[in-house]
């Protein structure tokens, strides 16, 4: 149904840094701090959600346990798109019940919801209707994925200029072809997307927030970083208007110096523990507030 999840049981080094997941799938944490009490809450997302390049104990779910005193499920996998996280919204939240679920996206999960393949991988994927959306590619192929023209990737894999010249152009996934478009509206799709998320949510009579986290290649390449925050801001709309509370994190961010020194916020283009640590923080006031 999903393409790809964490692996139970399973530890050991991701980036250089320590990662454990669970027995239920869970990126674990609190191993140095008691666990918080009360109603859960459940984390979903993608890479920026699950800690890739810090430890455990070093990412936004383990800071918001901290903060909020409440347990927090870590259920956020690399690579997602906003398409899998609200399948995997709704496999997890009739079966765990949590008292309030925290969808957490990326500007880059807008575009993997009009792709049938990411990073190699074959996955689902929502086409757009009359009526709203349609699952498809499920059951999701097994297998890897072979591109088109891997031998010319090869050779033109030994250039550095055309690795340079297709990163600045947008064109990373043409240039590895480890990607495949639908030809699906990915920004149509996410809108209807938070539609399908607020429903469950009523349906499982569940709070949420949805909040958009901010890129390291928002501030690196600042005028592609405005065009995707009008993305965001069309997202984060649709959510509000399907009654989803909302928060954007970019300003609050822009105000604590990332502007100034991204490198200090961000490690291999993800948060470190003081970007997670801010956004943590963050999160918890729009928990307590109901952000919209």
């Amino acid at each position: 149904m999903l393409g790809w999840d964490l692996q139970p049981e399973v530890s050991g080094l991701l980036a250089g840094r320590p990662i454990t997941i669970s027995a239920d799938g869970m990126r674990s944490h609190s191993r140095f701090a008691p666990p918080g009490s009360g109603p859960p809450i459940l984390a979903l997302g993608d890479s920026y959600t699950e800690g890739y390049a810090v430890g455990d104990d070093e990412t936004w779910p383990t800071h918001l346990e901290r903060t909020t005193g409440r347990p927090v499920l870590s259920a956020g996998v690399r690579d997602y798109g906003i398409d899998q996280m609200v399948l995997k919204a709704e496999r997890l939240v009739p079966l765990l019940k949590p008292a309030t679920v925290v969808l957490a996206f990326i500007a880059s999960d807008i575009d993997r919801t009009a792709r049938a393949v990411r990073s190699g991988r074959h996955k689902p994927f929502f086409a757009a209707t009359a009526e709203g959306l349609e699952l498809r590619n499920v059951p999701v192929p097994v297998g890897p994925y072979t591109a088109p023209y891997q031998a010319v990737r090869r050779i033109l894999g030994h250039s550095l200029l055309v690795h340079f010249a297709m990163n600045r152009l947008g064109a990373y996934e043409i240039r590895h072809g480890d990607s495949l478009e639908t030809g699906e509206n990915g920004d149509l799709l996410s809108c209807r997307l938070m539609e399908r998320f607020a429903a469950l949510m009523r349906r499982e009579n569940t709070q949420a927030l949805v909040v958009a986290l901010p890129r390291y290649e928002d501030w690196a390449w600042p005028r592609d970083g405005e065009r995707q925050r009008q993305r965001i801001a069309a997202t984060l709309g649709c959510a509000g208007r399907a009654g989803l509370p909302i928060l954007d994190t970019y300003d609050a961010f822009a105000r604590g110096g990332v502007a100034r020194d991204p490198e200090a916020f961000f490690v291999e283009w993800h948060f470190n523990e003081r970007s997670s640590s801010l956004a943590a923080r963050l999160i918890a006031s729009g928990l307590a507030t109901g952000s919209h």
